[in-house]
């Protein structure tokens, strides 16, 4: 398929300012239990283009502590795998000889293909974000009209977390982001007790009426790989790394078809999200009866 390039400015030299559509503020990532890497894992012989599981240990508790004890050598933790299911993502782009020779410029194509990378990860990942996997919601409220008052609900839910990561959508965020308190901490790191407060602007893959979760970084396993190339496709592809938001990796990889003499270029990342400590995570809903 064809870039929906307005075809009266193609034979024109474009500006290098192209401007590039709004797009999703995405998930943080970061806040949660990562694993990212460079390493590349190869498709899994199932034949379904999966890539191989990766386990990732969740310790639970220690032994049992004694009391004047008698046998220094009983009890031992309790240590359990998450599985970590990976898949690769890849969102592929081209331009054509006319459009490269107009000076069309690759950088704006490369920047919304990779928020649609991101936008596709987002989605996988919220789609854990459901009260099923971490139970009943903590808040429930229109988000237009939360106060302090809601925050210190979240922060008595969530007593035993080691950190107090609020991830929202841009309303409830706004709230705290714009107030008439000079002295505010607004969203600071920090403010109101909490580690972090962030905001995502997409949460319709998420549970119903979900838009979001204050959560430990234990919540969610989260891991990234590369795509394993043989040497076959290293000879006729050029393969550079690019980094993404919140530390994770992607290849961008091009070449040129032999028929159309296009350019065409993929991001490509191998990605898993797993629930992780069930209950280091609350869910937050909007209120909608």
């Amino acid at each position: 398929m064809a870039n929906t390039y307005p075809a009266a400015t193609l034979a024109d030299i474009i500006m290098s300012s192209e401007m590039l559509a709004l797009q999703n503020k995405h998930l943080p990532f970061d806040k949660f239990c990562t694993d990212f890497s460079n390493e590349a894992v190869a498709v899994s012989p199932n034949g379904t283009g999966a890539r191989s599981t990766i386990q990732v240990d969740l310790v639970g508790s220690g032994s049992t502590v004694q009391t004047n004890p008698t046998n220094y050598e009983s009890g031992d933790a309790s240590v359990t795998a998450v599985s970590v299911a990976m898949n690769e993502y890849s969102s592929a782009f081209h331009i054509t000889a006319a459009e490269r020779n107009s000076g069309r410029k690759l950088e704006k194509l490369l920047g919304v293909n990779m928020h649609g990378v991101l936008d596709k990860l987002d989605s996988v990942a919220s789609a854990l974000f459901t009260t099923a996997n971490f139970g009943a919601a903590v808040l429930d409220k229109d988000p237009t009209t939360v106060t302090a008052a809601d925050i210190k609900t979240l922060i008595a839910a969530s007593g035993k977390y080691n950190q107090r990561n609020l991830i929202t959508d841009a309303v409830f965020w706004a709230q705290f982001a714009a107030t008439s308190d000079k002295n505010s901490l607004g969203v600071m790191d920090g403010a109101y007790g909490l580690d972090s407060m962030n905001y995502a602007t997409d949460w319709s893959n998420a549970g119903t009426n979900v838009n979001g979760i204050i959560a430990d970084s234990t919540a969610l396993a989260c891991a990234t790989r590369l795509p394993l190339n043989d040497d076959a496709v290293r000879e006729v592809i050029d393969i550079a790394l690019i980094e993404l938001p919140n530390g994770m990796t992607a290849q961008i990889a091009q070449w040129v078809s032999t028929a159309s003499r296009a350019t065409w270029n993929s991001i490509d990342i191998v990605a898993g999200f797993q629930v992780g400590d069930a209950t280091a995570g609350g869910i937050i809903e909007d209120g909608t009866v």
